[in-house]
């Protein structure tokens, strides 16, 4: 991934080591005021959504940065899957499984402490 941040080739990335892909993706879209529309692979939803393996991260990049990002990908050994796309649409979609809106999950996110005193 380092790499590839020299080259310019990515327009975030988040590490999936608290809360998994659910948290990263979600923190991402808070960051950067954009929604996702994602596609899980096959598995269990719950393991895919909330797994903190080690070594894992979600990054974005420009259409036009796809083959190289893949090519480096490929030559360093790094697995890597397209799993969706950043929007515009206001959601965080886990397309198949569930939305919700972009405002709703922050706001949900940011208070949890305060509502659970109050």
């Amino acid at each position: 991934m380092g790499e590839a941040a020299r080259r310019g080739l990515l327009s975030s990335a988040h590490d999936l080591s608290e809360g998994g892909l659910a948290v990263a993706l979600a923190e991402s879209a808070f960051k950067g005021g954009h929604g996702f529309a994602v596609t899980l692979p096959e598995g269990c939803p719950t393991v895919e959504l909330f797994a903190e393996s080690a070594a894992r991260a979600i990054v974005s990049l420009p259409g036009s940065s796809a083959e190289e990002f893949r090519a480096l990908c490929e030559e360093c050994g790094v697995p890597g899957i397209r799993l969706g796309e950043v929007t515009d649409a206001g959601e965080l979609e886990f397309v198949g499984l569930f939305a919700v809106p972009v405002d709703e999950a922050k706001a949900a996110w940011s208070s949890p402490i305060p509502a659970a005193m109050s």
